[in-house]
């Protein structure tokens, strides 16, 4: 790795930054990333934890605008004629609040389901409050087990992070790719 890489990742604003954008790709392996860099001591845990919701926050505000702007704009409309947007509309407008909390705990819904929001024109309160509130409840959890067992075991993790974590990694695409998979095949 180039020395000016290397430089970069002992500053905490870049590490900052690196923990936002990674929210972005894979949510959970972020919040969880976050949480053994806080154990590690690379990041105080409390910016770490809100680098975490601030990612998790931007990424799911963009979805949601997203499926707003796709009722103005009827060329973005037609990007999300997918039938698993298409399914949560429904109970989005029944139960917002019930539905966003489930669209957290099931990874495989996130990206659809913050767009079938805008889609389903959950108001934008009720669409802040609630997404505010499940982030920092799953974010709190999987932070929390990361950073216990991160200062837990840091000494033995660290002989075996760099094999551990692309096995899982490849293990957390696949079982998404089967998620998704699976909800598209089962019936409307």
């Amino acid at each position: 790795m180039p020395d000016f890489l290397l430089n970069y990742s002992h500053d905490p604003m870049w590490l900052v930054l690196v923990v936002i954008v990674s929210t972005f790709m894979l949510e959970d392996l972020a919040i969880i990333g976050s949480g053994i860099l806080a154990a590690s001591g690379q990041l105080p845990a409390e910016v770490a934890f809100a680098a975490t919701c601030v990612g998790m926050f931007i990424g799911d505000s963009a979805l949601y605008l997203l499926g707003r702007g796709a009722l103005i704009w009827p060329w973005l409309n037609k990007r999300f004629e997918h039938p698993l947007i298409q399914r949560q509309v429904a109970p989005l407008q029944q139960a917002p609040w019930h539905q966003l909390a489930l669209i957290r705990c099931m990874p495989g819904l996130r990206t659809f389901g913050y767009i079938a929001c805008g889609l389903a024109k959950v108001p934008g309160s009720t669409f802040t409050i609630a997404n505010v509130v499940s982030i920092v409840v799953w974010a709190a959890g999987l932070f929390g087990v990361a950073f216990f067992l991160g200062r837990r075991y840091a000494d033995q993790m660290h002989e075996w992070l760099w094999f551990l974590l692309p096995v899982a990694l490849v293990l957390f695409v696949l079982g998404q790719r089967k998620i998704k998979k699976n909800m598209e095949e089962s019936p409307a």
